[in-house]
């Protein structure tokens, strides 16, 4: 199946593990416009022509985290576990004005395994594959700023994008309740 860009078909994956603990509650389940976060980036990611979405999360009816005190990168390692190699689109759940048209291009540009806006390692297009799968494997057993998603994308590749086509407060994200209130000012 191929999605909207007439590419490979991209799989969404929601991070949704994490314990929130800097923001004392689930993000997953504040709610913006009527919805919870983890619902409004699901439909997100559909508008933005993924397949399908997974989330790495268990408590969210989602993929188990194999690795939780490992970050995002144990998320999506745990994802990984269960996937076919393809395309995968990683965002965050704690993004609350993330939109299509800012995952749009990260979706279309392929020319390295991985790609993200500028200053931004999430949201990012993943190319899933063997190069990728052992590098998460090499990252899990890393500490600290080694096991991040930073240094994924150092070490298999990624295309950066220019921030000057995106609204860069869709790439916000929300760990404090400050930064909930702020975005939602």
């Amino acid at each position: 199946m191929a999605d909207r860009s007439g590419g490979r078909a991209v799989i969404g994956v929601i991070l949704a593990g994490g314990r929130s603990s800097r923001m004392g509650e689930d993000k997953a389940l504040l709610r913006i416009d009527g919805r919870t976060l983890l619902e409004r980036t699901h439909a997100i990611l559909l508008e933005a022509g993924m397949e399908r979405v997974v989330i790495s999360g268990e408590a969210h009816g989602g993929i188990a985290d194999r690795w939780p005190m490992k970050g995002p990168i144990g998320g999506i390692a745990s994802v990984a576990g269960e996937l076919a190699d393809g395309e995968l689109l990683v965002v965050p759940v704690d993004m609350p004005r993330l939109d299509a048209v800012t995952l749009a291009p990260l979706r279309d540009e392929r020319r390295m395994r991985a790609t993200r806006w500028a200053g931004h390692p999430l949201p990012m297009r993943l190319t899933l594959d063997t190069t990728s799968r052992a590098t998460l494997a090499e990252l899990i057993g890393l500490e600290g700023r080694e096991c991040s998603v930073s240094a994924l994308q150092a070490r298999i590749g990624v295309a950066t994008l220019s921030l000057d086509r995106v609204d860069s407060q869709a790439l916000a994200n929300c760990n404090t309740p400050d930064d909930w209130r702020e975005a939602n000012a």
